[in-house]
This record gives structure tokens, sequence and C-alpha cells, in this order.
């Protein structure tokens, strides 16, 4: 199977705690339909919570002998829309790179907004699989508007997705991770749905938490206007060494620069920023 994410670069990171990677994409005509289409369902996945909350809002209500409940979700902003195809492009490169998802956040929950961990999935090595745990961080306004060059503005992101790993954050955002997964299994018990896939997950995630064993990726996005040979090399230049997270865990760093991503990006939000 021929790889869509080209691999330009990589780097040894902090003498072996972390490796940085350069990634290239073309964002065709093809791919395009293909992040709206995600979109799309991302938005029908919000409208059916919408309608699950709002059930739940009546019946608090009622409980409540008539006090009224206002609905608190609100449409799509343009930096949600900006996270949302983050969050898409980094599940299909997971997957390009093979890597096997578990829980892409935004395919539960409709929207980049919500908290917790971006991606979750696993690699086999040999007999053996292992935790991948992945941050998105897409830039698109803020490279064409600010005057920062393009590097600095990535490294910064590389900075804030790495302390998204705080290990005391990352062992919550696993252990809800968890317990989401056995109510799933429990709701498909009750529905005698086969939950034979969600049972090995929860028990893999369950396994690697009380091991502390994880890999943790923060994976930015880019258009290539932006990029140069150079621009991985920068970006990691002066970060510091994520004592804590690498500590126990490797970090990987990874720059996909992609072709027409701003236009994507844009034709996105034009189509969908304040749906519903």
């Amino acid at each position: 199977m021929v790889k869509r994410y080209n691999e330009l670069q990589s780097l040894v990171l902090w003498k072996g705690i972390g490796t940085g990677h350069y990634y290239h994409i073309d964002i065709n005509g093809e791919f395009r339909i293909f992040v709206k289409n995600q979109v799309k369902e991302a938005i029908h996945v919000k409208q059916e919570r919408i309608v699950e909350n709002s059930r739940r809002a009546v019946l608090k209500s009622l409980r409540e002998r008539g006090i009224e409940i206002a609905d608190q979700l609100s449409g799509y902003d343009e930096n949600d829309l900006i996270g949302l195809i983050g969050e898409i492009v980094i599940n299909d490169f997971a997957v390009d790179i093979g890597i096997e998802p578990i829980l892409p956040k935004w395919q539960y929950t409709g929207t980049s907004k919500s908290s917790g961990i971006d991606f979750v999935g696993r690699e086999k090595h040999g007999d053996a699989w292992e935790l991948i745990l992945c941050e998105a961080k897409h830039l698109h306004g803020e490279v064409r508007n600010e005057e920062a060059e393009c590097h600095t503005l990535i490294r910064a992101k590389f900075r804030a997705g790495i302390d998204e790993f705080e290990d005391e954050k990352t062992k919550i955002n696993l252990a809800n991770i968890i317990i989401q997964l056995g109510k799933f299994i429990r709701f498909g018990e009750a529905n005698e749905s086969n939950t034979s896939t969600a049972k090995e997950h929860k028990d893999f995630i369950s396994s690697s938490l009380k091991n502390d064993q994880y890999r943790v990726n923060v994976v930015a996005l880019v258009d290539t206007e932006y990029c140069n040979e150079t621009t991985l090399e920068q970006s990691v230049s002066k970060i510091s060494i994520p004592l804590e997270v690498g500590k126990n865990h490797l970090v990987l760093l990874s720059l996909i620069r992609g072709e027409s991503l701003e236009k994507t990006t844009d034709e996105v939000c034009e189509s969908f920023v304040g749906a519903i």
C-alpha cells in the first residue's frame, strides 16, 4: 500500500529521549472531499449528542419540578473547525503509518473543544502492542497573520503539546477512557452486541496505564507554503528536555506539511461555521 504521508526527515532528540519527524502530504481534491465528509460525520455526532443532552435536560427539568434548563451547546466556530481538521488529519496519518485507532476523540464528541487525548491508538512491535497517544496542533490563521516566523509558532505548539501529556493529566485521561469503554461494554452487553473488541481495548489500556507504558506524539500541521527543508530542525531547537514526560516514555514531535492545507481549511470554515 502506497503511503500518503511521505517522511522527509527524522531526528534524534534529547540524546534519545525523543525523535522528530517531518512528513509531506499532497492534499488533492480527493483528500479535500474526504476531510469535508469527515467534518460532516463530526457534525452528525455532535447533533446526536445534542439530542441526547436535550433528553437528559428534559428529565432533569421534570425531576426539578419545571426548572428550565437552557441548551448550552452552540454551533461550530472557526477555531473548533480548525482543531477538528487537525484531529481528522492525525487520525488519517496514524492509520497511514500503521497505527490501529482505539479512540479518535473527534469521532465520539464531534468537536475539537472537548477535553481529553486527541487520538488513542496502538502499534504492534513483534508480538507486543504499544499504546500511542497523540495531540494535534493545527496552525492556520496564526501563520499568515503573525509576524513571527513559522518555526517559532510550531515550536510553541510542540511545547504546548508536550505539556498536555503531563503525567497526572495523562493518567486521569486514560482512566476516563477506561470508564467510558466500561460503559460502552455494559450498554453493548445489555443489547446483546459484540463487545469483544471494546473489552480487548479496555484491558490493553488498563494494563498500559498500570505499567506506565505508552508513547506520546505531538503532531503539528501547517501548509507547505510556510515550510522549507529546515523547518523541523528549527522548530525542535531550543525545546527543553521533557523531563517529566520523557522520564519513562518516548516523546515524538511530528511535523506534517500539507499541500493546499490552508485552502482546504478555509473551504471547510466557509461551509460549516455556524453549523449545528
